[in-house]
């Protein structure tokens, strides 16, 4: 289907100009009712004054009813140049007594020196009569003498119509005078959005300050409010963005210049002692930049500037927790961790993005194994309290200090005495998904620590429950 888009300049003619024209439509049906009705009382009375002429030629002679009227009289009762002219004269037996035969009396007569108009049909000419009731006084006859006129309806039409074409024709000309006026006052008042198309158009792509709304009519006022916080939000996109570029170029420039200075190193050297143990360093280096990588991947496919919306739907999180549970026991027996589940609510229904919660658990899991020390104990909860779903990560590693657990969830925030190999983006991923499932994430107190400083750390994440 063919797709016309109107202006709003031609929007706002048109929705102004069918009110008008209906106004001109209902105009003219009352012109010409109006005009009609004037026409017809005007011919009527006129009508009404030949009957009362021919009732003047009446007499009653004995038991006759006798016409006078003159030859010349009867030609001029007749002559009309547009119209065509019927009488008739009946006794008040209903016999015809003179002129026009067909011209029949109605049903319904008027009483005595009274009259009345209607309409009749002769030969296929609709007529218009007057019929009126003559008594008859002082004779042997008894009864009323009925006069009938009648003619048609040409003169009646032709004043109908030169009665509407005057009124018609000025309204007309003031509606045309009226469009062309508000057609200037349309785009005189759509200036302002030509200045505001105009102040856009000339913007650089990177100009995402705000617009001007002070010189702004009122009603556009809230359309630019609304453009503003628009490129508000968009401007603060941005400043992640490149935050984000920035800081993801100096977290990576300092382990790719150490691979290349250790295989510097390696080329110079003829010692196979030490040129293994510079390998060594490098595959470390390279594995801790793997991880860097793939948590910035991770991190990138989270964040809100990504655009990406999670994919909502019904899951067990008990299922997905014993599932990315399951995945990290390998890397727990390296470190002889106890890893474990403690699973309270076996059905425990949220809405979430499956890819999303399970990036965001594994992040609180591979965190916890790198901070919790050998033979350490991690805790991995599923319980619903109330109308939550309650997720809780423990361990006993090094914990969190209190002035510190605000501050994790920034991005390359990194403990202070970290002794792990975190790059300081786990938990700002997991804070992303967490926010995006409109749920609650908090930190506690985790196991006591066995044979080392700490107090451990406890991650809870709070979903609404699903019924």
């Amino acid at each position: 289907m063919l797709n016309v888009q109107k202006s709003l300049k031609q929007q706002l003619l048109i929705w102004v100009l069918i009110p008008l024209f209906l106004v001109l439509l209902i105009s003219s049906i009352v012109s010409y009712y109006r005009a009609l009705h004037f026409a017809n009382l005007a011919y009527d009375r006129s009508l009404f004054r030949v009957a009362l002429a021919l009732a003047d030629q009446v007499d009653v002679q004995g038991s006759r009813v006798v016409i006078n009227l003159p030859e010349i009289a009867k030609d001029l009762l007749e002559y009309d140049k547009d119209d065509v002219i019927y009488y008739r004269i009946s006794a008040p037996d209903g016999t015809l007594v003179l002129g026009e035969n067909a011209l029949a009396i109605p049903k319904l007569l008027p009483t005595a020196g009274n009259h009345f108009y209607y309409d009749f049909n002769i030969k296929n000419q609709p007529l218009r009569v007057v019929i009126f009731s003559l008594p008859i006084l002082n004779s042997s006859i008894k009864g009323n003498i009925l006069v009938q006129v009648a003619e048609t309806r040409s003169k009646r039409e032709v004043m109908v119509k030169e009665i509407v074409e005057e009124m018609i024709i000025p309204q007309l000309l003031i509606l045309l005078l009226a469009a062309g006026l508000i057609f200037i006052g349309i785009k005189h008042g759509l200036l302002p959005l030509q200045k505001l198309q105009d102040a856009i158009n000339q913007r650089s792509h990177r100009d995402l300050s705000e617009l001007a709304t002070n010189d702004a009519p009122h009603e556009i006022q809230p359309l630019l409010i609304s453009m503003n916080n628009l490129m508000g939000r968009v401007r603060g996109t941005m400043k992640l963005q490149q935050q984000f570029i920035a800081d993801a170029s100096h977290q990576m420039r300092t382990p790719i210049a150490g691979l290349q200075t250790q295989a510097e190193l390696a080329l110079r050297e003829k010692d196979p002692q030490v040129i293994h143990s510079t390998l060594a360093h490098i595959l470390s280096s390279a594995s801790r930049l793997s991880h860097l990588l793939s948590r910035l991947l991770s991190m990138a496919s989270v964040d809100p500037a990504a655009g990406r919306e999670p994919r909502l739907n019904q899951l067990n999180l008990t299922t997905l927790a014993t599932k990315v549970t399951s995945d990290f026991v390998h890397d727990a027996r390296a470190k002889k961790i106890d890893l474990g589940l403690d699973i309270k609510t076996p059905e425990a229904k949220i809405l979430g993005d499956d890819l999303m919660l399970r990036e965001m658990l594994a992040n609180l899991i591979d965190n916890a194994i790198c901070y919790t020390p050998n033979k350490g104990i991690i805790t991995v909860s599923v319980e619903k309290v109330a109308d939550k779903i309650t997720l809780s990560v423990t361990d006993n590693g090094i914990g969190i200090p209190l002035e510190e657990r605000s501050q994790v969830f920034e991005r390359f925030h990194r403990l202070r005495d970290n002794e792990g190999n975190g790059c300081g983006l786990g938990l700002a991923i997991v804070k992303e998904i967490v926010l995006a499932h409109n749920a609650e994430i908090e930190i506690a107190d985790g196991l006591q620590a066995n044979n080392h400083a700490g107090t451990g750390a406890m991650v809870i994440v709070k979903f609404n429950a699903e019924t």
